[in-house]
């Protein structure tokens, strides 16, 4: 009889510890889940707050051909809640990256950051001629990241169809 207790006693400690044992992976593993649903939230949080649209008359789209590199020259704005990253920037013109695209910010003074309802000022350069002539019509495609917000990073972009002028 003292033999049975012995090794129930024993067995009881062994299910306590294994149960034990169990439950402290499966709260490590339950916080860990949450953790990264919180970042994900933020991330989805971050990305409705960020946004960037075309500024101007998209049927007067100022192009010039008259010198190499030909240039198309539009405005992008800042139209989310948070600073957009001006140099991380893609442009795209019917589907093609351009030769060079330069992105300056508009304003006086001129704004160091492209903050929240600022314009930035986009020159499309091709070189050799792009192809293009006045009364064309093209689509534009700009995606922008913004700057570092919380240790999360998104991007907005825009998309519109212009013409040529």
């Amino acid at each position: 009889m003292a033999d049975g207790g012995a090794s129930t006693f024993i067995m009881l400690i062994t299910g306590l510890l294994i149960s034990s044992s169990v439950s402290a992976l499966l709260i490590t593993e339950w916080s860990s889940t949450a953790k990264v649903a919180q970042v994900q939230q933020r991330g989805a949080q971050l990305d409705s707050e960020l946004d960037i649209e075309f500024a101007g008359d998209p049927m007067m789209v100022d192009f010039d051909d008259s010198t190499l590199p030909e240039t198309i020259t539009f405005y992008i704005e800042n139209s989310g809640l948070h600073s957009m990253d001006e140099s991380k920037m893609t442009v795209v013109v019917d589907g093609v990256e351009p030769t060079s695209v330069s992105v300056s910010l508009v304003g006086t003074p001129t704004p160091t950051s492209w903050v929240p309802n600022e314009l930035a000022m986009i020159v499309v350069e091709y070189n050799p001629a792009s192809g293009y002539s006045d009364g064309d019509d093209v689509a534009l495609y700009a995606i922008a990241t913004s700057e570092v917000i919380g240790g999360l990073s998104s991007s907005a972009s825009m998309s519109i169809e212009v013409r040529l002028s």
